[in-house]
C-alpha cells in the first residue's frame, strides 16, 4: 500500500524534509496497522531527525505522539481489532510474566523493553526508489497516512476524547505530570519547582496543583510561557535573565529550599542550579537531557546526599499506560486537568516543516492533522 509520508532524505537539518509517497509494509504477526489521525510534535522527533540521539543512515522519519485507528491486525494481535481508536506510545506493555513485569517493572520487560537501538531501526515505509526508511524517535513513525506498531505500543483510545488529546496524552502530557504523580510523589503542602515551561513543563505544573502542591515555581527565560504557568498553576514565576533564581527560591521557601525539584530542559548549569535550590531533605527529578556525552556530572560531592537530599530520573513520566491512562481521560472529562490549553497552532502533513519551526520557535504542542481534518476555528493561519 501508498501512503503520503513526511521523511528526511538523509540526516542533517531538520529544514530539509519532504512530504513523499511511500510504501507501507503489511504488519507482522504481533503488528497492528493505523491510519494516522492527529501526531502532535514533541522536541524529541526534531532532535532524533537531526542525529542528536544518534547517527544514522538513509532517509529518517519521526512522530511519535500518534492517535489513529486501527486498520490491519497481524495473525497474533489480540489487544485491539480494526476500527478500534488507540494512542501509540514509546512505552510499552509489558509481558506480564517476566521476572521485572511479575515484580512490578514492566518498563524492564525482558521481551518489550524500550532501548535507544529502537529508534535507529529500518521501519515499515519504503521511498519508491527503494530505500527504506530508518524510525529515528520510536518503534514506529507518526508522520505518515499509515503506520505499524507493535500491539505493546497501544492504549485504547475513549471514543468521546478527541485525537488531538490523545496525542498529546501518548508523550508529551504523561512525561510531566506522570513523572509528578509516580516519581516526585509530591504530597499536599510540599514545595514543588520546575525549570523548562514548555508542553512537558506545565504538564508538571498540572500535576503539581492536582497533587496540592504549594508553593509551585515556574521557571524559564520565556516571559510568554511564565504566563502561561501561571494559568496552569504556577503560583510563583521566575526568569533566570532577570534575577537570582537561587536566592529568590531561598527567599520564596523561607531559606530552606525546594522540596521537589523538576528539570524539564537539558544542560548541566542548569541540572546545578536546581540541584542548588532542592532542600536537604528533597529529591530533584530530572528529564530533560541532552548527548550522553554532555550530561556527564562532576561537581556533585557525596555531603550533597549526606542528609537524604535525592536525585533520580524519569522517562515518560513513569506510566503504565494502560493503567494510567484511562485515568487521565477521566481527569480531562472532569475538568481536573486541561490538555486542550496545551495544544497550540494546528498543521497539516503538507505543512509539517512550518510545524516543525513553530515547535523550536517555542510553541508549547503543534498538532500535525493527518487522518482527520483541521477544525475550522482552530486552524493554523500563517
Amino acid at each position: 500500500m501508498r501512503c503520503k509520508a513526511a521523511l528526511l532524505p538523509k540526516m542533517g537539518p531538520y529544514q530539509n524534509i519532504v512530504v513523499e509517497e511511500v510504501e507501507v509494509a503489511e504488519p507482522s504477526e504481533y503488528e497492528v496497522q493505523l491510519k494516522v489521525m492527529t501526531c502532535t510534535i514533541c522536541h524529541s522527533d526534531i532532535h532524533a531527525l537531526t542525529g542528536e540521539h544518534g547517527a544514522y543512515e538513509g532517509p529518517g522519519m519521526a512522530g511519535h505522539e500518534i492517535a489513529g485507528v486501527v486498520t490491519k491486525i497481524g495473525p497474533k494481535v489480540t489487544y485491539v481489532k480494526p476500527g478500534d481508536r488507540v494512542i501509540c506510545s514509546e512505552v510499552r506493555a509489558g509481558c506480564g510474566q517476566c521476572e521485572p513485569c511479575l515484580k512490578g517493572h514492566q518498563w524492564f520487560c525482558q521481551d518489550h523493553a524500550m532501548t535507544t537501538e529502537l529508534f535507529r531501526i529500518p521501519g515499515c515505509h519504503t521511498r519508491l526508489n527503494g530505500e527504506r526508511c530508518i524510525q529515528t524517535c520510536s518503534g514506529t513513525s507518526g508522520f505518515a497516512e499509515y503506520c505499524n506498531a507493535h500491539e505493546s505500543m497501544l492504549c485504547k483510545l475513549d471514543s468521546d476524547i478527541p485525537f488531538e488529546v490523545g496525542s498529546a496524552l501518548a508523550c508529551g502530557f504523561m512525561s510531566g505530570f506522570g513523572a509528578v504523580l509516580n516519581r516526585c510523589q509530591v504530597r499536599p503542602g510540599e514545595s514543588f519547582a520546575v525549570c523548562g515551561c514548555g508542553g512537558v513543563g506545565l504538564s508538571a505544573i498540572m500535576g503539581a496543583k492536582y497533587s496540592g502542591a504549594c508553593p509551585i515555581i515556574a521557571i524559564d527565560t520565556m516571559p510568554e510561557k511564565l504566563e502561561a504557568a501561571k494559568k496552569f498553576g504556577a503560583t510563583h514565576t521566575l526568569n533566570p535573565k532577570e534575577c537570582d533564581v537561587i536566592a529568590e527560591v531561598k527567599k520564596i521557601t523561607r531559606g530552606l529550599g525546594v522540596e521537589h525539584t523538576f528539570t524539564a530542559v537539558a544542560g548541566k548549569g542548569i541540572k546545578k542550579q536546581m540541584w542548588d535550590m532542592t532542600a536537604g531533605w528533597g529529591q530533584m527529578v530530572i528529564v530533560g537531557h541532552g548527548h550522553h556525552d554532555d550530561e556527564w556530572c562532576g561537581d556533585i560531592n557525596y555531603f550533597d546526599f549526606l542528609r537524604g537530599r535525592k536525585i533520580t530520573g524519569c522517562v515518560m513520566g513513569g506510566v503504565t499506560p494502560r493503567r494510567d491512562i484511562p485515568k487521565y481521560m477521566e481527569m480531562y472529562r472532569a475538568g481536573q486537568i486541561d490538555i486542550d490549553a496545551l495544544l497550540t497552532n494546528r498543521f497539516t502533513l503538507d505543512q509539517i516543516r512550518e510545524a516543525l519551526e513553530d515547535s523550536c520557535r517555542g510553541a508549547l504542542k503543534d498538532v500535525v492533522y493527518i487522518g482527520c481534518d483541521i477544525p475550522e476555528d482552530l486552524a493554523h493561519r500563517p
